[in-house]
């Protein structure tokens, strides 16, 4: 079988764009060009969303960051809760010790 004619003809012209696209992105130029854009990238995202937030908090919207200060101070009253739960825990264990150890010597 042969090779038909229209692979011969992408076949001559990929061949020298991609030796020469990997070598542009193999380049130092490259690599600066794509750190500067990712900068580019996460300081417009982060004014965007900041944009965003004060345009929601005009009219009275909570944003992300009032959900995640809440979620916050959720994460912590639940770990002083579990805190509380097992101090009273241990209070109840050393009590009910001292009674049966109590009761033990007096009979």
């Amino acid at each position: 079988m042969s090779t038909p004619l229209w692979r011969l003809a992408f076949d001559s012209v990929e061949r020298p764009l991609a030796a020469a696209s990997e070598s542009w992105v193999q380049s130092d130029t490259f690599m600066d060009v794509l750190a500067v854009s990712f900068k580019v990238q996460r300081r417009l995202v982060g004014e965007t969303r900041r944009a965003f937030e004060a345009w929601l908090a005009l009219w009275g919207v909570p944003t992300r960051t009032d959900v995640s200060a809440l979620v916050n101070q959720v994460a912590a009253l639940e770990r002083q809760l579990r805190q509380l739960a097992a101090e009273a825990e241990l209070r109840e264990g050393t009590a009910a010790g001292n009674g049966s150890s109590a009761r033990g010597r007096v009979a």
